[in-house]
């Protein structure tokens, strides 16, 4: 009668042992890593920052400010949340842009001047006609530091429909303090920069005066 010989060993049970752990090691990776959070500049404040819910109809009288997309450095003009540490550009792991930060930040521009301006027809679209005015924007520079000191260059241009007319041409440098220790807290410094640019480029526009005269002016001459 046959006896039963026991089971052989493993001759690697090490081996069995490692790829058991690593299989472990993946699974709880991958149930603990966080999900990406996507960022985007002013959308609760413009979604309810309207002065009212009624049409508002566009005629041939309404002034049109046709704001250009904004041109950024190469690095920044991304969906990746950057931030300055001395001289190196860390890029957030778990956060992006909603959008790229140019068009992110040319939506924001252009809502807030739609809110300052509720009597003029402000888009960030081309326009079938030549618009009153147009805004060429260009941000130099957009440092979110580490160390809670943010700056912003930019230059921009207001173009009157006039060919003949001058064009308006002006630069500011912002520089702000604020905590860049979260993802949230780099949008809100930015939202905040974008904000004072806003309010600057707006301070340097033409008054509404000037402005319906170019209007009229275009109108009688076409």
């Amino acid at each position: 009668m046959k006896t039963r010989q026991p089971a052989a060993p493993s001759r690697h049970p090490s081996l069995r042992a490692a790829g058991g752990l690593m299989l472990c090691a993946a699974m709880l990776s991958a149930c603990s890593s966080a999900p990406v959070r996507f960022y985007t500049l002013g959308a609760p404040a413009v979604a309810v920052g309207a002065q009212t819910t009624a049409t508002t109809p566009i005629t041939d009288s309404t002034p049109v400010i046709e704001v250009e997309r904004a041109r950024l450095p190469d690095y920044l003009d991304s969906q990746d949340i950057m931030v300055r540490n001395g001289h190196e550009i860390e890029r957030s792991g778990l956060g992006r842009w909603a959008s790229r930060l140019s068009v992110g930040a040319t939506d924001l521009i252009t809502a807030r001047l739609a809110q300052k301006w509720p009597d003029l027809f402000v888009t960030d679209q081309p326009q079938p006609d030549r618009p009153t005015w147009r805004l060429q924007l260009n941000i130099s520079r957009l440092d979110v530091s580490r160390d809670g000191q943010s700056a912003l260059n930019a230059d921009w241009a207001i173009i009157p429909q006039d060919p003949r007319a001058s064009i308006l041409r002006n630069r500011t440098t912002i520089v702000t303090n604020g905590n860049t220790a979260s993802n949230a807290n780099i949008a809100s410094v930015t939202e905040n920069l974008l904000n004072e640019l806003t309010s600057r480029i707006e301070a340097s526009w033409p008054g509404p005066g000037q402005t319906a005269a170019t209007s009229q002016h275009h109108r009688s001459h076409s």
